[in-house]
């Protein structure tokens, strides 16, 4: 049997019902992506490797434990600037079957960016030390602004594919209900199930463009007239933006011995994803029905944008303690963010196609009686409808464990543990949408985030070294993995196995201070650009690697 027909003799069987659609996995993977943070902070502690919850007299205690604002004894303004270089090397693998074989191809590709960034902001309003008001000897208010998730990188990759095309999977999301899931007239919140409820989709896009159609005019199974190709595939995607969180935070000295903390945190989130996917055919014969198409289609181009903003709000607290000179530990509670966000999603397609008749087959009457024949297809276009939703997302709370041991007055090496339940995120609240399926929050997106995520460690472990001004420093950083188990279609880019390693200096005066740092982080993602049954669907496993350069200039006053 020929390799290519029998890939898509099997796409007509759809298993697409026991999965979440592409648009509710978009929202359970955000879950995710909203919830899993960096540490945040100066270029002193990220230097140290994010480590920072067993220390104090640095903006970042803003964020991180509120009571380490309570060692200040002046005021502070600083300014961290940053630059960051992105990298993702990766395989792309497809499928195809050679003498009923199986057979796996891998196209490996890479992708690079840079950008600059704010990553910190700070102003320190210290009160001063007096021991004269036991137990109380002053406390410190700061305003920090901080980065605590970077969402800019790209990614890329093509290759040749024998064995199946996303029109594959446009055939299988539509199979069993006629074309009026296309028809945007229809409210599929209000209408019966196939009605208007495949707009607004890529699936949408390909059946304006002729890509696939129904095999008669009221039937519920449909063909496409490039069944048999082998496309050329490629797809370029870039990520932008940031979370980005302002403390209003204040800490207590008692004693110098106990030191409290508290903060309010006030969240800003933005992602954006485009992507530009295509597919060529250029001179393929293709077709239900021999010599059907012979070179009538060149290719096919989708543009995706998504983009989710909004705020959110949470609250940290924290206390050190430091029962003797050599030893400090630190404990601190950042409840869930509760966060309300706007969701906006576009999409266009162009295919160019050779003049060709698409009506003119006899053996699909989809021209009505008396209708005028539609001329031949050259270069055809569509678009999707304005159709933003708005929902909360809580994102879950996080408890961190630290210690500090100083060396005398060389230095000090200090460690963190965080806590984090991702599978306690949840949504709710969405709002209904004019063409979209409407989305239950407790049965489309939280029963999968509870199934799909877990609880995870994160480690931290950094150190400095003292000599006169200078300050020499190092640490690392490991992330738990958050996922239970692999989804199977996955459709943006939170990464797994991520850790950093970092490295940095600095010089302080009484009148000025200055830090650089070097983190160089990694992690392993993978992406599918189409699912698809009873095939193995392509992906891309990557590598992704990021360097950043942080520079932290502050001054007391």
């Amino acid at each position: 049997m020929n390799s290519k027909i029998w890939v898509f003799a099997l796409g007509a069987i759809s298993v697409f019902g026991s999965n979440p659609s592409k648009a509710q996995n978009y929202f359970i993977e955000q879950a995710l992506l909203f919830s899993r943070q960096n540490s945040g902070g100066s270029a002193r502690i990220q230097g140290m490797g994010g480590a920072q919850v067993a220390l104090g007299g640095d903006f970042s205690s803003a964020l991180s434990n509120p009571a380490g604002l309570g060692m200040y004894n002046r005021n502070e303004f600083s300014i961290t600037p940053a630059v960051s270089f992105n990298n993702a090397l990766g395989n792309y693998t497809t499928y195809e079957v050679q003498q009923n074989n199986l057979v796996t191809n891998l196209s490996n590709s890479s992708a690079s960016s840079t950008n600059l960034s704010l990553p910190g902001l700070s102003i320190v309003f210290g009160a001063g030390k007096n021991t004269d008001r036991e137990p109380f000897y002053g406390g410190t208010f700061a305003i920090t602004l901080n980065r605590v998730n970077d969402f800019n990188g790209s990614m890329q990759y093509n290759a040749q594919n024998n064995g199946s095309s996303i029109i594959n999977y446009f055939l299988e999301v539509s199979e069993g209900y006629t074309k009026d899931q296309f028809d945007p007239k229809f409210d599929p919140n209000t209408n019966p199930i196939g009605k208007g409820d495949n707009v607004n989709t890529p699936a949408f896009l390909g059946y304006e463009n002729y890509l696939f159609g129904p095999k008669t005019s009221t039937g519920t199974s449909y063909f496409s007239d490039l069944f048999g190709g082998t496309p050329f595939q490629k797809e370029t995607i870039n990520t932008s933006g940031s979370q980005n969180q302002w403390n209003l935070s204040y800490g207590a000295n008692l004693l110098d011995k106990i030191f409290l903390g508290a903060g309010l945190g006030i969240m800003s989130v933005r992602y954006q994803y485009s992507k530009t996917y295509s597919e060529d055919f250029t001179g393929q014969t293709t077709g239900e029905f021999l010599n059907q198409c012979v070179g009538c289609f060149n290719n096919m181009r989708l543009n995706e944008s998504r983009t989710t903003t909004g705020s959110g709000i949470n609250l940290t607290l924290g206390a050190l303690f430091k029962p003797i000179d050599m030893l400090q530990v630190g404990v601190s509670y950042v409840t869930g963010t509760s966060y309300q966000l706007n969701d906006t999603y576009s999409a266009s397609m162009t295919t160019s196609w050779n003049n060709f008749d698409y009506f003119g087959n006899p053996a699909r009457p989809l021209i009505p009686p008396n209708a005028p024949k539609p001329p031949p297809l050259n270069n055809v276009s569509s678009k999707t409808i304005d159709d933003p939703v708005n929902y909360s997302l809580t994102a879950p709370g996080r408890l961190t464990f630290g210690a500090t041991v100083f060396i005398q007055k060389k230095g000090f090496i200090t460690a963190d543990v965080e806590m984090v339940n991702y599978n306690n995120a949840s949504t709710s609240g969405f709002s209904e949408q004019l063409y979209s399926l409407s989305i239950d929050a407790s049965q489309d997106v939280n029963r999968v985030v509870s199934s799909r995520f877990t609880s995870a460690t994160n480690i931290r472990v950094g150190g400095e070294y003292r000599y006169k001004n200078f300050r020499f420093r190092a640490g690392y950083n490991a992330m738990g993995n958050p996922y239970a188990n692999r989804p199977l279609n996955r459709i943006n880019y939170s990464l797994t196995d991520l850790s950093s390693f970092s490295g940095g200096f600095g010089y302080r005066t009484t009148k000025f201070f200055a830090d650089v740092a070097v983190v160089q982080s990694t992690g392993t993602g993978y992406y599918l650009p189409y699912a698809i049954g009873n095939f193995p669907s392509p992906h891309y496993d990557y590598d992704k690697s990021v360097t950043r350069i942080m520079f932290t200039v502050g001054v007391p006053f």
